[in-house]
């Protein structure tokens, strides 16, 4: 039962127009962010800093680091900022046009159905996750310098598309809380867009620096970067602290469903 629930979503939301157009407009822009970074690396490299308007300085001494940055940015920057949004777009249809009632129909255990549908956005999050970092490793293999170019390693790769699919992780679960909570796409968007601007714009640093830190975005980013630059927090802060919010997330959403259907069932809550 388990197994036809996982099955079914997948194939339904990956049918979806709304994922497919989402989707390849994701992908557009991640492969523009690509370019655009290549064009200001190797700018950089080639002491060309003028062209783009930096400072060769701002280049990594740490070739390693550049070419890890270069791997990292543009899938990084899809996962973490677009993927919440189709998964917002995409999973509040099943509240939308009375999937949510059919598939009471077909799976009764609303524990099968639930585990199904998370199951099932993760799979397609992490896909695209490593769609946009195999596109962009490509593109960097093509046309990154010569001399940074036999930095592009394997492992280098593994290493930072692991990273982002654990970011991937955390994020789809806290895009479906806000579906299954909201029901709707738009609220939805509006929560994933508002907890963007919060951690961007810094707003949280002038209350207090460990709030800021819980953000996923913040706390975790030497985990992402791969090491530590200024105040950040350690990398083992970082990928505890998406574990744990993970964790916390899925159990949010097993706990507001859970609620809902007792209340559909005229049942006690506690």
């Amino acid at each position: 039962m388990l197994k036809r629930s996982f099955f079914s979503d997948v194939y339904k939301y990956s049918s979806l127009p709304t994922f497919k157009v989402t989707f390849f407009l994701i992908l557009g822009v991640s492969i523009f962010f690509s370019i655009q970074n290549i064009q200001v690396i190797n700018a950089l490299v080639e002491g060309n800093g003028q062209a783009v308007n930096l400072d060769p300085s701002m280049l990594s001494s740490n070739p390693v680091y550049t070419v890890r940055d270069a791997l990292l940015s543009s899938p990084y920057q899809a996962s973490v900022i677009f993927l919440p949004i189709l998964v917002s777009l995409v999973y509040s249809t099943h509240y939308q046009f009375g999937d949510d009632y059919f598939s009471q129909l077909l799976i009764p255990n609303w524990k099968v159905r639930l585990t199904g549908f998370i199951a099932s956005s993760i799979v397609l999050s992490l896909l695209s996750t490593l769609i946009f970092s195999i596109v962009n490793a490509v593109i960097l293999f093509v046309f990154l310098d010569s001399t940074l170019k036999n930095f592009l390693e394997l492992t280098l790769f593994l290493d930072v598309t692991v990273r982002v699919m654990i970011f991937a992780i955390v994020l789809t679960l806290l895009a479906l809380l806000f579906v299954i909570v909201t029901k709707k796409s738009m609220t939805a968007l509006i929560a994933d867009v508002l907890l963007l601007v919060i951690t961007l714009s810094g707003i949280l640093r002038g209350i207090s620096s460990k709030i800021e830190n819980l953000l996923p975005l913040i706390g975790a980013k030497s985990f992402a970067f791969g090491r530590i630059e200024g105040t950040q927090t350690s990398q083992l802060y970082g990928f505890t602290l998406l574990v744990v919010e993970g964790i916390l997330f899925l159990v949010f959403i097993m706990v507001v469903e859970m609620i809902r259907m007792r209340r559909k069932n005229g049942k006690n809550i506690i």
